[in-house]
């Protein structure tokens, strides 16, 4: 049941309390950077329906945006069309009407005129940020890794603090299985977010594909922080450090390298291993032991 903007039925499935609540609700939504779609539409078509007066008239474009796109994600066409119709009349010129004519047309399923559009834009400004992330949607999503890639690659050359930019282009290098650029773009991912687990765990499985003794070391050391920072309690950094153990066992260590402290991780991380097997899921530890012996850590 679509509709909205107005004489919807979207309003009737509204509490009344909340509409109080749906100008703050679209803000933080943007704010944080989050998904909501289904509230994004109800509660942002009814604000513009029937509260547009009540918002600033730069936050109610905002809005007008926000809402369009969260319709085309839910597949709400009409409402959408008529959203990126009121955007398109406002700013006739410029990027802002064609990004979302253009993903209108990409919902459509006519990618040939968005990427038209879009090239039309970046003619006049080959620098803009918002279109040139909307060509890298493009590419990806008719299959196009590469030249995603590619203009991701270009993006970055100039926005290098975008560390969404640089999350979407490592996806993209490790779906292409080129680890060592993946393993760039993580890395400066965990510039803006040193404490992010699951990113580290990301940078240490790349490290550990590319293979090498000094990859592996560098891997080890990341499944090292992952464990510290879980207090021993993240299975896949604990087989990580297994892992390398036994990918390095058959390199020879220099003269300055290696030492009791190096030797004696992959043991605690093998018996950490043991520890949360025997409490979590005893029926699989003898698989675990048999995987470690086979490691030479048992």
């Amino acid at each position: 049941m679509e509709k909205g903007l107005d004489g919807s039925p979207l309003s009737l499935l509204l509490p009344r309390p909340l509409l109080v609540a749906c100008p703050s609700r679209c803000v933080k939504v943007r704010a944080l950077r989050v998904r909501e779609t289904e509230g994004v539409v109800r509660y942002g078509a009814e604000l513009l329906s029937r509260h547009a007066r009540k918002v600033d008239a730069d936050e109610m474009w905002e809005v007008h945006e926000q809402v369009a796109v969260a319709a085309m994600e839910a597949g709400c066409k009409q409402l959408a069309l008529r959203l990126v119709q009121n955007v398109h009349k406002r700013f006739p010129e410029g990027a802002r009407a064609s990004r979302l004519t253009g993903m209108y047309f990409e919902m459509m399923g006519t990618p040939g005129e968005a990427e038209e559009l879009y090239k039309k834009e970046l003619e006049k400004d080959p620098a803009n940020a918002i279109i040139l992330k909307r060509m890298v949607g493009l590419r990806r999503g008719q299959g196009d890794l590469a030249g995603a890639a590619e203009l991701l690659k270009q993006y970055l050359a100039v926005h290098t603090t975008d560390w969404v930019a640089w999350e979407e282009a490592a996806d993209l290098y490790l779906h292409l299985q080129m680890y060592q650029q993946a393993a760039f773009c993580l890395e400066e991912l965990l510039l803006h977010q040193p404490t992010d687990v699951g990113r580290h765990l990301l940078l240490a499985d790349a490290l550990y594909t590319m293979g090498g003794a000094h990859n592996w070391r560098a891997a080890r050391t990341q499944y090292s922080g992952v464990i510290e920072m879980t207090k021993g309690q993240n299975l896949r950094a604990l087989y990580g450090v297994c892992a390398c153990a036994a990918q390095l066992s058959g390199v020879r260590r220099s003269e300055r390298g290696g030492g009791a402290d190096v030797e004696e991780l992959p043991r605690l991380a093998a018996a950490a291993l043991q520890q949360q097997y025997a409490v979590h899921c005893p029926d699989k530890l003898p698989l675990v032991r048999s995987m470690l012996k086979a490691q030479g850590l048992l």
